[in-house]
């Protein structure tokens, strides 16, 4: 009887027709059908000590070793691109499985060579037919599975396979490691390019200043001419104004490593946000360089408290102030606004150059500069990273949109 024809399926679920149910009890026997999970999805007769849930070497164990007093015997039927194993059990009394073992030479004396020779030719047919037939299809998976392992483990993440069989969580779970692998390695990838930019900008940043300096040093110790009092102002300030740049760019990188390793404590207190947020615009707007520039400011309430360090706040806000009116032209407007639901939001936006969306994704993750050292208010270039640390080091969120020639809105979430 091949139950494979017996068996039905209603909404996805497998079941016995009335007839195979019949034959079944008047043999005695007993059916389990299991899904490609190893699980029962259907049982008739099933006694007591079959299991509902399977591992891959159980199957190979009842195959070989029998089951409930049950000579068991195992099959495959497919519905839907599913596969489904039913195992069906006989009485011991009804069918057996058994080993045979034999000594050639005791038992050609006591039956006869030609017996022997025809016996160990069955065997041999047996054997083969039983590889074809069971051992293919249970070890194929396995080869696809180990040549799987083996890609991965050469570093080629491209291997995808179709998710079959009783086989199917294991294939599930080496694509999912495959892709991941994949993504993993695309971000190393990534990290070590923008390493080498951020090494090369920093290099060309150190290089900028260090020119002037070591240009203007040239001229003032040329002994053949003599320099006015204005003019050793000019070179010293010159000078000194490099170096101050290349000890800020030294300070903020060392800074960064800092919060990046979290070495530096935040020092947290209740303080007005509202309050702080207009100290700085004050600030900024009675520097020479910027006293003409429009920033707008928009509160809703004049005191609105929030748990920070106030100097490591406050610098990231400025710093992202600094950013919208040093990487624009003389008539941006920056417009600054803070309002309290249930977290406080501060948004930063101006009607500037914009972000291309290339360098979007990154501004707060590389060396990001708009900018040189010719700057009025010159900068290390790592004020966006800095702003970015400090924040999240206050457990707060910032995110940025942006359009080129329409402006970059900055909002952060406390």
């Amino acid at each position: 009887m091949n139950f494979s024809e017996y068996i039905n399926f209603k909404d996805n679920k497998p079941f016995l027709i009335e007839n195979a149910k019949k034959q079944i009890s008047n043999n005695d026997t007993w059916i389990q059908i299991i899904d490609e999970n190893l699980k029962e999805v259907y049982s008739f007769r099933k006694p007591k000590e079959v299991p509902s849930s399977y591992k891959p070497i159980d199957l190979v164990h009842i195959h070989k070793y029998d089951i409930a007093n049950s000579s068991v015997f195992m099959s495959e039927k497919k519905y839907n691109n599913k596969s489904f194993a039913y195992i069906i059990g006989f009485p011991f009394n009804r069918v057996a499985k058994y080993t045979l073992t034999f000594n050639p030479s005791n038992t050609q004396n006591f039956i006869g060579g030609e017996f022997i020779v025809l016996m160990a030719i069955n065997i041999v047919i047996a054997v083969i037919a039983s590889y074809f037939i069971f051992g293919k299809r249970m070890g194929k998976p396995l080869d696809i599975i180990i040549n799987g392992i083996d890609t991965l483990s050469k570093g080629n993440y491209e291997i995808s396979y179709s998710e079959y069989g009783i086989y199917k969580n294991v294939f599930t779970n080496l694509n999912n490691l495959s892709k991941t692998l994949k993504e993993n390695k695309e971000k190393r990838e990534e990290i070590e390019k923008m390493r080498e930019l951020w090494i090369s900008s920093i290099s060309h940043d150190i290089k900028t200043p260090l020119s002037s300096i070591k240009g203007y040093s040239e001229i003032m110790k040329d002994s053949d001419y003599i320099f006015s009092n204005d003019e050793i102002v000019e070179y010293s300030e010159i000078i000194y104004s490099k170096s101050l740049y290349i000890q800020t760019l030294i300070e903020d990188l060392n800074f960064t490593y800092k919060l990046k390793n979290k070495v530096i404590p935040l020092k947290r207190e209740k303080i007005n946000i509202t309050l702080l947020l207009q100290n700085i615009i004050i600030s900024i707007l009675n520097h020479p360089c910027y006293r003409n520039r429009t920033i707008n400011f928009h509160f809703e309430k004049e005191n609105i408290q929030a748990f920070v360090d106030e100097r490591l706040f406050k610098r990231a806000l400025s710093n992202l102030i600094f950013n919208a009116l040093i990487h624009n032209d003389e008539n941006v407007q920056v417009d600054i606004s803070i309002y309290e639901k249930e977290k406080i939001c501060i948004t930063l936006r101006d009607n500037g150059k914009g972000i291309a969306k290339k360098d979007l994704d990154y501004i707060f993750e590389k060396y990001y500069r708009g900018t040189n050292t010719n700057t009025s208010i010159e900068g290390s270039g790592l004020g966006m990273a800095i702003s970015k640390q400090i924040i999240d080091a206050h457990g707060s969120t910032i995110r940025v949109k942006s359009n080129l020639n329409k402006g970059t809105t900055i909002c952060i979430i406390v």
